[in-house]
């Protein structure tokens, strides 16, 4: 009976606050969703980190007809130092002895020759059709892909001693990149948080003007209860379960929203990225667990405001 008596109270106070209620749910879900957005940045960090952390390798570029050119008009490389000839690539015995040279190295744990052809072949598979329909076996250059013992101590010395051999055009690294990728998902978090913290503050508030407006309205209604006997918990409980309830349900669409996102941006804006394996894909779960977290979250800092209002503020 009591119960039944709460759950009339709690729907007749979403009827008479519908518009509150609403805004509450909007303004909650929009807070959860960026809540669970900086749960899946995080998660996505931890697994592009597991994904890289051992595969950090160096590329040594060889020579293409356009090498000697690009050295000079777009490294500034003085003509008498350049280490590609001009309007020629690299030759087959100079290739064998860079690779020799690369296995003899101290610090070089394994070496593996990317010929034009594969070079070629992975491109077309990387990238859109459109992006590669102009491309031609021999544009890309072959290189050698390094792994070092230790790559933050021996990379600066292997680039110094390889960088100005002759038939190598650069040596490169995929650090830079990935630091660049992690930033960006790093920023993406940080965003998330900030906005999240923001509309929080804004549900709270929005929460406690909703408490105490519909305190207001059945101030008669409690004043009886507490006459014939009810206890504090019994008038304060139908207010409470409507402030949780508003953020369940926001809680449901912050899910549905996440999801929405993480479609559009890893299957839509990275989608070739995230098929190929350059950026890890996030699965259901991680969403799944993304928005359980912002949903619990929201249910029990719904509630805490609530019962500090009703408490402290309100005092029914």
């Amino acid at each position: 009976m009591r119960a039944n008596f709460v759950l009339a109270g709690v729907a007749a106070g979403i009827r008479r606050n519908a518009a509150m209620t609403v805004a509450l749910i909007l303004s909650t879900a929009i807070a959860l969703t960026f809540v669970g957005a900086a749960v899946l940045a995080n998660t996505e960090i931890s697994k592009f980190k597991r994904s890289y952390e051992d595969k950090l390798n160096v590329s040594v570029y060889l020579c293409t007809d356009l090498s000697y050119n690009g050295q000079i008009e777009l490294q500034s490389i003085p003509k008498d130092k350049t280490t590609c000839a001009e309007g020629k690539k690299t030759t087959p015995q100079q290739t064998a002895v860079i690779q020799q040279t690369l296995e003899a190295y101290p610090s070089v744990a394994s070496v593996s020759y990317v010929s034009e052809q594969e070079a070629f072949t992975r491109a077309k598979d990387l990238q859109a059709q459109e992006n590669t329909k102009f491309l031609k076996v021999g544009d890309l250059p072959a290189s050698f892909t390094v792994k070092l013992d230790n790559y933050q101590k021996d990379y600066p010395g292997f680039a110094a001693t390889f960088q100005g051999k002759q038939g190598i055009d650069s040596v490169s690294n995929s650090s830079d990149v990935i630091r660049r990728l992690l930033s960006m998902i790093d920023s993406a978090r940080w965003f998330s948080i900030v906005i999240a913290a923001v509309v929080l503050i804004a549900s709270i508030l929005l929460i406690g003007n909703t408490i105490q407006t519909a305190a207001a309205q059945r101030k008669n209604e409690t004043s009886i209860m507490r006459l014939v006997g009810a206890s504090r918990w019994m008038t304060e409980l139908p207010f409470m379960l409507e402030a949780i309830i508003a953020s369940a349900v926001g809680g449901v669409v912050a899910f549905a929203l996440l999801w929405v996102g993480k479609s559009y941006v890893l299957n839509g804006v990275f989608k070739s990225q995230a098929k190929n394996g350059v950026i890890p894909n996030l699965a259901i779960n991680d969403v799944l667990v993304a928005g359980g977290i912002g949903l619990i979250f929201g249910i029990v800092l719904s509630a805490i405001t609530a019962f500090a209002t009703l408490r402290w503020i309100v005092r029914l």
